[in-house]
């Protein structure tokens, strides 16, 4: 299949959330409550979720373009990356935060600034903190739930196999269209079978809500599972779509690859000789 589109994600800037960054930073962390997505060099807000400080204040809304941060009455940073927006945005609770954005539809020349106070949310403290295993991780095993007959299973069930572990959600509009790259691959690769498994995994509250949306889009090429916050904190996922490719021994591969199908059929080509598998570890929250 063509290239892989760069997956845009959802990211909650909220407390404990995410970091998209290596660099420790003090807890507890707080935020303003918003989603973004990334397209090219362009941070879009693409989600205001109630209860929270961008709610209360109505100075963002949902395509707002963030071009722009500052902290307290610290300089202006301007900003191009997904992850370095989140890093800025986030800090310690009552701190203020200035955001420089161009309102949804305007151009580049019509840019206003606004301040928000971060505030802690515990709604969304289960998600991991968006600081992605790297490549020879040992795989963390988890828990999960096939869908849509319920049985339990584990990740460790497919060691041996080169795994492609896809974090999405009903809710996600980009997740929508990487699912639908999934199904796609999946489809094209009958050489695949028994060699590689594709775990589309729900971060859904229930899955009931994941079964009928999968039911309605007629997505059945993929290993559909539902996982829990554990799932979430243990692959670090802060922002969804994510997606690691976990090879033949259990360890991380790729995250968020541009090509997903150059890099499965590289770990296949690999002499199986150096592919003994190993049984994932689980880990906690972070």
């Amino acid at each position: 299949m063509a290239q892989k589109v760069r997956i845009i994600a959802f990211l909650f800037l909220i407390a404990g959330s995410i970091a998209w960054s290596a660099d420790a930073y003090p807890e507890p962390t707080a935020g303003i409550g918003v989603a973004l997505g990334a397209n090219g060099t362009n941070i879009v807000v693409t989600r205001i979720f109630p209860n929270t400080v961008a709610a209360a204040e109505k100075t963002i809304h949902v395509g707002d373009r963030i071009v722009a941060v500052a902290q307290e009455s610290g300089p202006t940073v301007e900003v191009r990356r997904l992850e370095e927006t989140v890093r800025l945005i986030r800090g310690a609770k009552g701190t203020m935060v200035r955001l420089t954005i161009i309102p949804a539809g305007e151009d580049g020349g019509n840019q206003t600034v606004v301040s928000f106070k971060r505030g802690e949310f515990k709604e969304l403290s289960d998600w991991g903190d968006g600081i992605l295993l790297t490549n020879g991780t040992e795989a963390p095993n988890i828990e999960m739930v096939r869908l849509p007959d319920g049985k339990s299973e584990q990740l460790s069930d497919f060691s041996g196999k080169v795994i492609v572990l896809e974090f999405w959600a009903t809710w996600c509009a980009p997740c929508q269209r990487a699912m639908a790259e999934l199904e796609s691959i999946s489809a094209s690769h009958s050489d695949w079978q028994d060699k590689v498994v594709i775990v589309a995994a729900s971060v859904d509250d229930t899955a009931d809500v994941a079964a009928k949306h999968l039911k309605q889009k007629g997505w059945n090429q993929t290993h559909n599972v539902l996982v829990g916050a554990e799932s979430k904190r243990a692959y670090h996922v802060g922002g969804i779509p994510i997606l690691y490719i976990i090879d033949r021994k259990g360890r991380i591969a790729a995250q968020n690859p541009e090509n997903i199908e150059t890099i499965v059929n590289q770990l296949l080509a690999e002499s199986p000789s150096t592919n003994v598998p190993a049984t994932p570890k689980l880990e906690g929250g972070h």
